[in-house]
């Protein structure tokens, strides 16, 4: 028994000898406590867990050498080898969070997002096309958001101090070379593209990607819908035309096809609602467009989007010079009449090669025509002989041709870390012609041609950044140019973050100058501009806040002095803060933006004498938006106000340049909204009236070109809307997709 009892006393005494206490703390990158963390000897059931400091503390008889390992959701595991010899040993561990698609910054600086795929969107595909206002309009919507002016009198999307042609559109990742309809002087004009085509888009009014060119100021980047979930049927009347179309799935589900056809006609409308414009031609247009879309193969997807349009319209109106004059028999008019025929097709395609690469290739081609007839009229609508009038009437042929072919590589390697890089080419044709007094023509062709490249790199899900650079060379040019660009992120919280970015960008002087200088000389450079931006993002709970600044240096632009060649000596800056703020919690069931932008800009560009705010420029402009949906009504209402302050004009009859100011801008937009089924189709009626409150909107003025009468003052008219306010009615349906609940998650 005593021998027995030794034995048993040796080997506790060896035990215990052998027995190990393992401790520490485990942190995050950051240095916090990290509690609930898993810490254990692999192979063995040996361990314990953080406490609520991020300590941890267990006992092990395990000897030699271990793999000790900490362990936690969402973060990457850490492993150690340990030497075990009994004892104390103290090992701390730091974890890295594993980056992950939802939970890594995003990269928010100088872009809005509108995409029903995106995390933490500003703006739904949905809502772009419903904000009161808008009339169902991409670029009327986007003009709610940020650095956007309300210039409707201008064809165009003017951004941060940016003229309209600064703004460029690319869909599918090819750029389009006429994005607009039909443009009349001092009347703008709208988009040409079905906002339902679209699945997405981002608006970046600075710091966008290097995958995209040729835009000092922004790019509109649109993304079409891919396989649509079943065969649809859809109708359209409204108070300005009517359309259908159909859309068949295949039953396999890997194709579908599609046509539409539209024919508007503002005719009768303006036969009920007075115009401030007299058309002899009411806008009218007819446009049939087709798609087609399949999956080939795994993973490639086949799409593409083609329309033919042809829009016809006229006008007449006071011509301003002949106000001068003192006799009523003399108050003559001008005349403008354009046809437009635009064509557009767009095809792209996307795969994976192999498991790693994916690539992405497009073709864009259109075809645009203009034939533009203007007169100058007597009181009694009969064409003048005046001598105070030379060259009274004016034919103008505008014809262009444009084709762009674009591949894009991309290779994400881990934690969300990316290579993408490819090239793009572009043939372009422009063919200008008008009589004046005399037949003139031109034609200038473009090769243009560009290779890109940029990376994203993610060092954890708080801190991102995207580096590229873009290689550019125009043939009419004959220059080449290199473009950086950088931008990067910092995740504060769950809840906020900061994003920065820089970048140079190019875009070749506008085709009409082009002309000009191929006579005088071969000197024109690319035009540029620099931008910085910083952007602070808070998102929670169905809230939204978005403050971001920016500075804007523009060098060599188009200077155009009279009598002399046309040259690079154009300079400029833009400078501002911007504020958006979105909020569908608040206030139960109404879900409402509210933005702001302030911009300081002046520009010495084309004829103006100095540098000087230019006349597209208001200092203050902000939009509130709302939208409320009854669901036991099936009935909604969305609204939208709009203010921006005067913008400045030059009136020759004063000494200073450009020292006129408008009257501040305001407008009133409500949209009315009643869904039901009729027959199996999901139908929506729309009403929807623009400046209900008829507030009087002047965008500036025109003035005569000489003073007819002596009396030391030129005359002037007012450039106004064609009408104070707009009123359209119109009823929608669709057969085989009922969208009901998805008009009601988004409140129409």
């Amino acid at each position: 028994m005593r021998i027995l009892l030794y034995l048993i006393l040796c080997f506790s005494s060896i035990y215990v000898q052998a027995q190990t206490l393992i401790s520490g703390k485990v942190t995050n990158w950051k240095g916090e406590a990290m509690i609930g963390v898993n810490i254990s000897i692999a192979g063995t059931y040996d361990g314990g867990s953080t406490d609520i400091n991020g300590f941890y503390s267990f006992e092990t008889s395990e000897t030699g050498s271990v793999l000790l390992t900490a362990s936690f959701t969402g973060y990457e595991k850490n492993e150690i080898m340990l030497t075990l010899k009994g004892g104390k040993i103290e090992q701390n561990f730091k974890l890295k969070e594993k980056i992950s698609k939802l939970k890594a910054v995003r990269i928010t600086a100088g872009a809005f997002e509108a995409s029903d795929e995106k995390q933490g969107t500003t703006l739904s595909s949905l809502d772009m096309v419903t904000t009161a206002g808008s009339n169902g309009d991409n670029f009327s919507a986007l003009k709610t958001l940020p650095g956007a002016q309300q210039t409707n009198d201008q064809e165009g999307l003017f951004v941060r101090g940016g003229t309209g042609n600064e703004t460029q559109t690319f869909i599918d990742g090819t750029r389009v070379r006429n994005p607009f309809g039909v443009a009349i002087p001092d009347l703008g004009a709208r988009g040409r593209f079905n906002p339902f085509i679209f699945k997405g888009t981002i608006f970046s009014s600075g710091g966008y990607s290097a995958l995209y060119g040729q835009a000092l100021s922004s790019a509109v980047i649109l993304s079409t819908i891919d396989l649509p979930t079943r065969s649809a049927a859809n109708m359209s009347l409204s108070a300005i035309g009517v359309g259908g179309g159909y859309q068949q799935l295949t039953k396999d589900k890997k194709q579908s096809a599609g046509i539409n056809y539209n024919y508007t006609n503002l005719g009768p409308y303006f036969n009920i609602i007075r115009q401030n414009v007299d058309f002899i031609q009411a806008p009218t247009s007819h446009q049939l467009d087709a798609n087609y879309r399949a999956k080939i193969g795994k993973t490639g997807m086949l799409k593409f989007y083609g329309y033919t349009n042809n829009t016809n319209t006229g006008i007449r109106r006071d011509n301003v010079t002949s106000l001068d004059y003192n006799e009523a028999s003399k108050k003559y008019k001008d005349e403008y009449k354009v046809r437009n025929n635009n064509s557009y097709g767009n095809l792209s395609y996307k795969t994976f090669l192999g498991k790693d690469w994916v690539m992405q290739l497009g073709y864009a081609i259109s075809r645009n025509e203009d034939s533009i007839n203007t007169k100058i009229l007597s009181s009694s609508n009969q064409q003048i002989a005046d001598s105070n009038f030379p060259g009274n009437q004016t034919w103008i042929h505008n014809q262009n041709f444009f084709t762009s072919g674009k591949a894009v590589f991309d290779r994400e390697f881990y934690n969300l870390n990316a290579i993408r890089f490819g090239l793009e080419y572009v043939y372009q044709i422009e063919e200008p012609s008008f009589s004046f007094t005399q037949p003139q023509q031109f034609q200038l062709i473009e090769n243009y041609k560009a290779l890109f490249a940029e990376t994203d790199i993610h060092l954890s899900n708080n801190i991102a950044a995207k580096i590229g650079g873009r290689l550019e060379h125009s043939s009419l040019l004959n220059k080449l140019n290199f473009a950086p660009r950088i931008s990067a992120a910092y995740k504060l919280n769950d809840q906020g973050q900061f994003s920065g970015a820089y970048g140079i960008f190019y875009q070749n002087p506008d085709m009409q100058y082009l002309y000009f200088n191929t006579a005088g000389n071969n000197n024109l450079l690319f035009q540029r501009a620099d931008h910085y931006v910083i952007n602070y993002l808070f998102q929670h709970k169905d809230r939204l806040l978005r403050i971001e600044a920016y500075n804007k240096t523009y060098t060599n632009l188009i200077k155009t002095p009279i009598n002399a060649y046309i040259t690079n000596n154009g300079s400029g800056y833009a400078r501002g803060i911007e504020l958006f703020y979105r909020d569908k919690t608040t206030f139960k069931g109404i879900d409402y933006w509210v933005s702001y932008s302030y911009i300081d800009s002046k520009r010495d560009f084309l004829n103006y004498p100095i540098a000087v705010q230019p006349n597209f420029v208001a200092n203050h402009v902000g939009s509130i938006v709302f939208k409320k949906f009854w669901t036991k009504y099936m009935f909604g209402v969305n609204g939208t106000y709009t203010y921006s302050s005067g913008r400045p004009y030059n009136d020759p009859n004063q000494n200073s340049f450009m020292s006129g100011r408008t009257i501040d801008y305001h407008n009133v937009g409500i949209s009315l909204n009643y869904l039901r089924s009729i027959s199996k189709a999901y139908t929506v009626f729309v009403l929807s009236i623009n400046n209900p409150f008829n507030f009087k909107q002047v965008y500036g003025f025109n003035y005569a070109l000489q003073d007819l009468n002596n009396d030391g003052q030129l005359a002037r008219s007012e450039i106004l809307p064609s009408a104070r306010q707009f009123v359209f009615l119109g009823m929608f349906m669709s057969w085989g997709i009922d969208r009901s609940q998805e008009a009601i998650n988004n409140n129409l």
